[in-house]
């Protein structure tokens, strides 16, 4: 590939115009390196109170996010489905369910571009994210722990996620209420299903943010593909929040 000709020329003396210049070639390659990932990139979940609420705007790509409660599948399918190609799903080999392919698709992720990972045991599973997350190879690395992942791995999965500009998302569906391991994860949210048809959720914790316990009521809209924010009681439809589980 030649070179790219930089915009630089003799007579070119400010300082401050060749760090930018500097900067932005170390910008343009470390994009080419990362696949063309841009540095700072997020996915975005279309919810304009959400995103702009987010220090990147959405959920950050080369970081590791903490889904809780009962939908945590779906909204990670979600944002997994707003990406471009292979997602590694990771479960635990005594996992009797997987996720399931229709719901997988109506949340907008097709099923074709799901490579299921049968870990025995949390060291295996971990040894696979972090190595998927290092890898430039899927889009979006996702697991299914049956513990709390602590500090110090979730942080070797944080390092392995910025190495390979990858985006991470550990799910604990059935997490309670109570006292959460600490955690190195860029986020962490809970999402569960609304009576009336649904998410609820709930921003625990994230990098950059002042504020925390951040409530949102939202739901999936099919047709679209959006997610929006969920109307009044009195005016939601009457789907059942079933719907939205993918297992």
């Amino acid at each position: 590939m030649p070179a790219a000709a930089l915009p630089v020329s003799d007579e070119i003396t400010d300082l401050s115009v060749r760090c930018d210049i500097l900067a932005d070639l170390r910008r343009r390659v470390a994009s080419l390196e990362r696949g063309g990932r841009p540095i700072g990139s997020a996915v975005g979940l279309g919810i304009p109170e959400i995103d702009g609420y987010l220090p990147e705007g959405g959920l950050a790509v080369g970081a590791v996010h903490e889904f809780l409660g009962a939908a945590a599948s779906s909204l990670a399918a979600v944002v997994a489905g707003r990406l471009a190609g292979t997602v590694l799903w990771c479960l635990d080999v005594t996992c009797r369910e997987e996720p399931y392919g229709p719901g997988l698709a109506a949340l907008g992720l097709d099923p074709s571009r799901l490579v299921l990972a049968r870990c025995r045991g949390a060291k295996e599973m971990l040894w696979v994210m972090e190595e998927g997350l290092r890898s430039t190879a899927p889009a979006a690395v996702i697991a299914e722990p049956e513990a709390d992942i602590g500090l110090i791995e979730s942080r070797r999965l944080q390092l392995a996620a910025e190495a390979g500009r990858t985006i991470g998302m550990v799910l604990r569906e059935r997490s309670g209420e109570g006292c959460l391991a600490p955690s190195a994860v860029a986020s962490r949210w809970r999402v569960d299903p609304e009576p009336c048809g649904g998410w609820r959720l709930i921003l625990r914790r994230c990098r950059g943010t002042v504020g925390a316990e951040n409530e949102w009521k939202a739901k999936y809209h099919d047709a679209s593909g959006d997610l929006a924010l969920a109307a009044e009681a009195g005016d939601r439809p009457g789907a059942a929040s079933e719907r939205f589980r993918l297992v």
